[in-house]
């Protein structure tokens, strides 16, 4: 291997590498989190939405969501460790509640339709792509050029996604909050 491309890793014994590991792995666990709680919102959004760009749109998302959290895994593996399926699970009942919450925030500010759906994947997104993130620059960290190749074309297409939901979001609410109009 090339020293240029070598991590060097000083005073570091194995003890130390492997509580940052299991750090990592922690963290990894989060990332797990969050993106089961994206991919689920989205896809309960996704069936709630009549208009015809928007609704494809967010089945694209969906997609690539789905295709995220497929890759996970890889992540564990490249730390030498196991995803856990008590995070996506939990992440999946973390997306079914803030749905209840954004139906709490659409009742108190008075909107109509599924905006706050919309809104909470808009968030939801945000918080799942601020967690790959982390997880890329752990990987920088680590000195594991394998943990930043998997996570950083995943922070890309969500950063994409980022923009295109906000656009949509800012787009249907007017519509949500004076009309009390779907979309």
């Amino acid at each position: 291997m090339d020293n240029a491309t070598q991590a060097i890793l000083i005073e570091l014994d194995a003890e130390t590498r492997s509580k940052q590991l299991n750090r990592a792995e922690t963290w990894f666990r989060n990332v797990q989190l969050t993106q089961a709680s994206y991919r689920q919102l989205l896809e309960d959004t996704v069936e709630k939405i009549e208009e015809p760009h928007i609704k494809q749109y967010l089945a694209e998302m969906a997609a690539r969501a789905k295709r995220h959290e497929e890759k996970l895994p890889e992540l564990f593996a490249a730390i030498d460790r196991a995803p856990s399926d008590t995070r996506t699970l939990l992440g999946q009942v973390a997306g079914k509640a803030r749905q209840a919450l954004g139906d709490f925030i659409a009742l108190a500010g008075g909107t109509a339709g599924p905006w706050q759906d919309l809104h909470q994947v808009y968030l939801s997104n945000y918080n799942s792509m601020s967690a790959l993130a982390v997880a890329e620059q752990l990987g920088l960290a680590l000195g594991i050029p394998r943990v930043v190749e998997i996570t950083f074309g995943m922070v890309a297409e969500k950063s994409t996604d980022q923009l295109l939901l906000q656009e949509c979001v800012l787009e249907m609410s007017s519509m949500a909050i004076l009309y009390k109009d779907g979309f």
